[in-house]
């Protein structure tokens, strides 16, 4: 099979209400037994860094999970990563409107040398943004077409929030696989998505969500020229206040909360954020994989 889940329902397409109850039924039993058969990735608890300087530069609006992922980018060791890569040169897949490469090329501090936005659909973003940084480039391609159009200078090639999309996600890092064997260069990887929890929290997404056996299918690909380890973004704190103040009052018909009791969400998430770091639940709110082939020095260890 060419996917980590036991189905590839995608609930981003209109669903029958038979495969909506499905879809539903099978995310349940994939997430089941989350260890069974697990590849030994090593976890790393995520310590989110929320200083003022930190936290003002994301959206007092984002979700908790949106939150730490952009609070991750940050903190990334980015002069480490040039210094390991030369010139970071970024693939991104499933890239949307092209704001992450705006925001990467921030949190870096200038060290990107060149970024490859794809997605599925053209934005209309994307021609603003080409006129403003030479550096970037942006094509309308599916995931499962990705080999061919990996530019050759590639060493960087991250996901933010799309993967659960992807209905043959193994596919994907099956041609990142063969385009790292074919290059055999210094290449970071670094894919952010939802964990089980989400199923919850998120209802209709995607296709799935991920548990450490499912990511174990995906770092099997890179063995023996890589390493890898996973880091858990959020945990319960963050989870309850997710439900709070997004799924329950949406799916009650009363709104989104943080459009209303913006301060509060945002004074409450950086508590959570602050609570879940201290603990280890398994139940992170997003996973954050990293791999990284063919390295000189093992940064992320």
């Amino acid at each position: 099979m060419h996917y980590t889940s036991i189905h590839t329902l995608n609930a981003d397409k209109k669903l029958n209400f038979v495969q909506k109850r499905l879809w539903f039924l099978f995310n349940y039993l994939n997430n089941l037994f989350p260890s069974a058969g697990l590849h030994d990735i090593p976890a790393r608890n995520f310590l989110a860094d929320i200083s003022e300087e930190q936290w003002n530069q994301t959206n007092v609006k984002s979700s908790p999970s949106r939150k730490l992922s952009d609070l991750f980018w940050q903190q990334l060791p980015w002069q480490l990563i040039a210094t390991e890569l030369k010139h970071i040169n970024i693939f991104d897949t499933g890239c949307g409107s092209g704001n992450y490469g705006i925001k990467l090329n921030s949190y870096s501090k200038g060290h990107i040398g060149s970024y490859t936005g794809i997605d599925l659909s053209q934005h209309d973003n994307w021609n603003t943004l080409t006129n403003i940084y030479p550096n970037f480039q942006f094509r309308s391609i599916s995931s499962d077409d990705i080999l061919n159009e990996i530019p050759f200078e590639t060493n960087f090639i991250i996901s933010q929030s799309a993967i659960e999309h992807f209905e043959h996600d193994l596919y994907y890092f099956e041609q990142i696989r063969e385009f790292i064997g074919k290059t055999s260069k210094n290449t970071i990887q670094i894919h952010l998505f939802p964990s089980s929890s989400c199923l919850k929290l998120y209802g209709r997404h995607g296709v799935r969500q991920y548990t450490p056996r499912t990511i174990s299918k995906i770092t099997r690909l890179f063995q023996g020229f890589s390493y890898s380890l996973v880091y858990e973004l959020g945990g319960r704190e963050c989870n309850s206040l997710h439900w709070e103040f997004i799924t329950k009052p949406l799916s009650q018909g009363i709104g989104d909360l943080r459009e209303t009791q913006t301060h509060t969400y945002d004074k409450r998430l950086r508590q959570a954020i602050v609570a879940d770091g201290k603990k280890s639940y398994g139940e992170p709110s997003f996973y954050a994989l990293v791999i990284h082939s063919n390295w000189k020095n093992m940064i992320f260890m």
